[in-house]
């Protein structure tokens, strides 16, 4: 038996990955991947999965992430990050900052973690920072966290990082405690309320390292993006895209094209008699210049049926997204997914089948994994939250390359191709499309109703028998 740990120095190091990881991985791929500032070690170093290219004879697991891949959350991601920005430099109109640049900060602030995307942030806007309107933003982020947020985890961090910055006496002072125990608070009344408290402990407000300044900004950016997630639980999404992004009649929160058919299809749900419909939905999703490019056809579609209602898919829901931000968007999710349903051109048969399968959110997913379930440091692009999922859902180590990866983005990839999935397939929307892919096994650039109609969900349909 092989010891836990092993102790070598440098030469004995760069032999161990350079042979035994080599030998034993059967690759020649590795990635350095940057730690963030409080772990010791500068970077740690993976070996990546070797590639494997679809198509695949047999799937033992689809593992799809959420935001920009399964739903339509960056935007509302990147608006929070934005606001937060204004409220830290305390310049809130455009004309005295037009917003987040989608060349010189959108690469940097999507895929990762939301302390690296904030991190980022630090780092370019630091000049602009305004220590008087970051020191009121946090006050009213903390203060609207404790009266109107009920996930515990959200209120314990919000006061971990009150009392790092210097706000220990804020939080036992009976006043502020009654205030925040009284009952939800929209953030215009937190900040309203917050004003006599930052008069009396404002001066012990103080962030001594970039950690605790990064920490202190990401309750300003959760303050932001969980009460939009509210405010679209009391369905005020439609109203809320209209005063937040600008388009009105858009959902907030819904399924990224083809996703609503995807989990349907993957999961057994759909019977080989509703193909020939379920073929013209999909090919309706696909732009006109990408129709026919190696298109299965309905016969295809019919296959696909017919494989994985005899073999329905396991399928993991892998996000770096909080818990609260997870459920929350999935419950939506679904809940569009199963108004949509209903319109289907499909058999009575097939809606029932589909609708008792997301009557509950969590119920089509094997694993179900967020950023709750790991550290901090620990996201992607480290494997940790894929190979959490893939112990969810008992896949042995030798069917790891025949599992299927979805991400968005390349820090995603890179997290697949680490946690041992080789499939890993780059799916790149508006907001990712000029991260790098390099690492990705494939890319597809129309999204999920390519990946069935172009790529036959990645099967070789030529040898599966059903």
């Amino acid at each position: 038996m092989e010891p836990l740990a092993r102790y070598f120095d440098a030469r004995q190091a760069g032999t161990i990955i350079a042979d035994e990881l080599r030998t034993r991985l059967d690759t020649d791929e590795f990635v350095a991947v940057r730690n963030i500032d409080y772990v010791l070690s500068p970077f740690q170093i993976y070996p990546l999965a070797p590639v494997v290219r679809p198509p695949l004879p047999r799937i033992a697991a689809f593992a799809v992430d959420m935001d920009g891949t399964s739903t339509t959350t960056e935007p509302l991601a990147l608006h929070a990050l934005e606001y937060m920005v204004r409220r830290c430099t305390g310049r809130l109109t455009r004309e005295q900052w037009a917003g987040l640049d989608p060349k010189l900060d959108h690469p940097f602030v999507i895929g990762n973690s939301n302390f690296r995307h904030t991190e980022f942030l630090l780092g370019r806007y630091r000049d602009a920072m305004n220590a008087t309107a970051f020191r009121d933003a946090f006050f009213e982020a903390l203060t609207w966290t404790l009266a109107s947020m009920t996930d515990e985890q959200r209120r314990k961090e919000v006061r971990v990082h009150a009392r790092n910055c210097g706000l220990a006496d804020l939080l036992a002072d009976a006043d502020f405690r009654r205030l925040t125990s009284a009952g939800p608070l929209d953030p215009d009344a937190a900040g309203r309320a917050c004003v006599p408290f930052v008069a009396r402990f404002g001066p012990a407000f103080r962030c001594d390292n970039m950690g605790e300044t990064v920490a202190a900004m990401l309750d300003i950016y959760y303050m932001r993006y969980h009460w939009i997630m509210q405010r679209i639980e009391a369905g005020q999404g439609q109203a809320l895209s209209r005063e937040l992004l600008g388009e009105a009649g858009r959902l907030l929160i819904e399924p990224m094209p083809g996703y609503d058919v995807f989990i349907p299809l993957i999961k057994g749900w759909i019977g080989e008699a509703d193909a020939a419909p379920l073929y013209d939905m999909i090919r309706s999703g696909l732009s006109a210049d990408v129709r026919g490019e190696g298109d299965i056809g309905i016969d295809g579609v019919r296959k696909l049926t017919r494989i994985f209602t005899a073999n329905p898919a396991r399928l993991a829901l892998v996000t770096a997204s909080i818990a609260f931000e997870t459920h929350a968007t999935m419950r939506e999710i679904c809940r569009v997914m199963a108004l949509r349903v209903r319109d289907w051109p499909v058999s009575n048969a097939c809606k029932e089948r589909v609708l008792a399968g997301i009557a509950d959110y969590r119920a089509p997913f094997d694993a179900f994994i967020n950023a709750s379930d790991a550290c901090e440091h620990r996201l992607k692009p480290h494997p940790d939250l894929y190979s959490l999922a893939l112990a969810q859902m008992a896949i042995p180590k030798a069917d790891y390359s025949l599992c299927v990866g979805l991400e968005d983005t390349e820090p995603g990839i890179i997290a697949l191709r680490t946690a041992g999935i080789g499939c890993a397939v780059g799916l790149p929307n508006h907001d990712t499309s000029r991260q790098d892919f390099q690492a990705a096994a494939t890319v597809v650039r129309h999204g999920l109703p390519e990946v069935i109609l172009s790529h036959g969900c990645f099967l070789n349909l030529a040898e599966v028998t059903t």
